[in-house]
């Protein structure tokens, strides 16, 4: 339209190549969004395009206008936000092992102190599976982090499969324990010196299943102390430390 000029349909037809009546349909649209301008007279109405400058300088206005709304109502809420009332961490259910497993891998890589793990792993190739998952990202914590830690888990001397990864961990400076305190761990535990997530025994046929639990992340240090307190408990009381001897040997001591 630009190129032709002030021009009838016919016209329009013959230089687009677009057929009469397409052209007739799309001229109507166009002049009802203020693109193209009709010809003011009672019959065969030419048609002509309206300058680049004032439909996109309209279009841009309308634009600017909506920034602009958007910008003053951003500031608004941010300075709502400021008269906020602190908020207290409050603690909340998890159900699920996918999502608790979520968790605990979010915690391993936020971890700045210390992270402690009281695990509920079963001896099943999942377990195992899942097991080589925690591996994997505590030595990836571990390569770019000082943080210090702590695992426990029921170690039985017949399933061999797991002694290379807790070797591997061991090495790596992290401290193991064995639970040889009742057959099935009640209760699982991850801690970090901000975060939580603390899981259940929820049924032990066919085997022990823990797939609900409660968590708390960005914690004080007097809302994590009770934990900390009790990680250390377990590992003391509940547990042997498990050590690693240079053939590659176990062995556990107080």
């Amino acid at each position: 339209m630009l190129l032709f000029g002030l021009s009838s349909p016919a016209k329009i037809s013959e230089k687009s190549q677009v057929d009469r009546a397409r052209v007739y349909d799309s001229l109507k649209r166009l002049v009802k969004r203020g693109i193209v301008e009709e010809e003011p007279v009672p019959r065969a109405p030419r048609y002509r395009a309206v300058p680049p400058e004032i439909v996109f300088g309209k279009l841009i206005s309308k634009f600017k206008n909506k920034i602009g709304l958007a910008e003053h109502l951003v500031q608004d809420l941010e300075n709502l936000t400021k008269f906020q009332p602190i908020e207290i961490n409050s603690v909340w259910t998890v159900q699920g092992e996918k999502k608790i497993r979520k968790l605990i891998r979010k915690f391993i890589e936020e971890a700045e102190e210390y992270c402690f793990l009281i695990l509920t792993l079963d001896y099943s190739n999942v377990a195992l599976r899942e097991f080589e998952a925690i591996t994997q990202w505590i030595l990836e914590k571990l390569q770019k982090s000082n943080a210090e830690f702590r695992i426990s888990m029921k170690i039985s001397k017949d399933e061999k499969q797991f002694t290379p990864l807790i070797n591997h961990l061991y090495h790596e400076g992290v401290k193991f324990y064995n639970w040889n305190s009742s057959p099935i761990i009640p209760f699982g535990l991850v801690i970090t010196e901000k975060a939580y997530v603390q899981t259940y025994l929820s049924s032990s046929v066919p085997k022990p299943t823990y797939g609900y639990g409660v968590f708390m992340e960005n914690a004080s240090k007097s809302q994590i102390k009770g934990l900390y307190t009790l990680s250390m408990w377990v590992f003391t009381h509940l547990c042997q430390q498990v050590i690693f001897a240079k053939k590659n040997q176990t062995k556990t001591g107080d």
